[in-house]
C-alpha cells in the first residue's frame, strides 16, 4: 500500500544544509516546503553548487544564511536573521555538527568544540526561534545511537580531563538527545519534539571517526525527513524510523538536572543578548 504524501509546508530552516545528510535533506525537503531556509558555516559564493543542486530538486523558494556555531554570537546574528524573514516556522531541524577533533579544541566562547556545536548552539538557536514557532510545528533534532555510549561529568563538562574524539562526540550527542526530551516537556503541546538517528552514513564527519563506510548520505536524510512527519509522539527518540527508548544515561534524572544547569549558565547570557538587540 502507498503511503500518503507528506503534506508541503510553508517555511522549514535546516542547518548544516550544505553537505552530508544536511544537503540530502534539503534535496528532499525541496519539493515539499514552501520556503527553506539553510544555514551552513561557508559564505554563499563558497557553497554555490550546492544550493544550485538544492534548487534543482523542487520547487521551494531558497534563503541561505551564514552561521559558524563554533561563535555563539553568530547563532544570535542569524537566529534574529531568520525573525527578520517574518514568517512562521513550521519545520526546525537541527543538523549541524561536527566530529570530535584528534585534540580538544576550545572555542573562542571558552566551551569544548564538539560539545559547542552538536549540542549548545542548536539549544541556543531554537531557544531563539521559539518565539515565531508555528502552531504544531515540529522540531527534528538528529542525534546519533552513539549518544549510548555517551557519559555526563557535571563536574568536567567540556572533557578537561580523559578527552578523545569518541568521548567528545558521544557526550554531544547525549546532550542533544537528553535536551530533546527537555525541549518537549518545555513547549507542551504547541509542538512535536523528535530525535533520531540517522545511521552511519558516509559523510565527512563519519570519515573523520571511522573512516569510508556507511550508507550514502541520502539514506540518512530519508530518516530526517522520516522523522520530520513520523507518527510519534513528542520527546520521542527515533533509530530505524522507531520510536524506542534512549540510553538510561539519557534518561537519569540528576543527568537531566545537570544539563539544564549546564544550558542556563552557557546560553542565558547569550539569549540576553539576542532580547537586547
Amino acid at each position: 500500500m502507498n503511503r500518503p504524501a507528506a503534506p508541503r509546508l510553508r517555511t522549514a530552516v535546516l542547518t548544516g544544509a550544505t553537505s552530508g545528510i544536511g544537503e540530502a535533506t534539503a534535496r528532499g525537503l525541496a519539493g515539499r516546503v514552501d520556503h527553506l531556509v539553510l544555514l551552513g558555516p561557508e559564505a554563499a559564493g563558497a557553497v554555490t553548487g550546492v544550493l544550485e543542486g538544492i534548487r534543482a530538486a523542487g520547487a521551494a523558494r531558497l534563503t541561505y544564511l551564514t552561521a559558524d556555531f563554533t561563535l555563539l554570537d553568530e547563532v544570535v546574528a542569524v537566529a534574529g536573521e531568520v525573525r527578520e524573514l517574518g514568517e512562521r516556522i513550521d519545520l526546525l531541524v537541527n543538523n549541524a555538527g561536527v566530529p570530535g577533533a584528534a585534540r580538544r579544541i576550545l572555542t573562542a566562547d571558552g566551551f569544548e568544540r564538539t560539545l559547542q556545536v552538536n549540542a549548545l548552539a542548536p539549544a541556543l538557536l531554537t531557544r531563539l526561534l521559539v518565539p515565531v514557532l508555528a502552531d504544531g510545528a515540529r522540531i527534528v533534532n538528529v542525534g546519533s545511537s552513539a549518544h549510548r555510549l555517551g557519559r555526563f561529568d557535571a563536574s568536567d563538562p567540556d572533557l578537561s580531563e580523559g578527552y578523545s574524539p569518541l568521548a567528545a562526540y558521544c557526550r554531544a550527542k547525549l546532550a542533544m538527545v537528553t535536551w530533546s526530551v527537555l525541549l518537549a516537556d518545555e513547549l507542551g503541546p504547541g509542538a512535536t519534539v523528535v530525535a533520531l538517528c540517522p545511521g552511519l552514513n558516509a559523510t565527512g564527519l563519519s570519515a573523520a571517526m571511522n573512516g569510508p563506510a556507511g550508507a550514502p548520505p541520502s539514506h540518512g536524510g530519508a530518516r530526517v525527513l522520516h522523522a520530520a512527519t513520523a507518527d510519534a509522539p513528542t520527546g520521542s527518540y527515533l533509530e530505524g524510523d522507531r520510536v524506542v527508548d534512549p540510553s538510561p544515561e539519557a534518561a537519569d534524572p540528576s543527568n537531566r538536572r545537570s544539563l539544564v544547569a549546564l544550558y542556563t549558565a552557557r546560553l542565558a547570557p547569550f539569549a540576553a543578548r539576542a532580547g537586547a538587540r
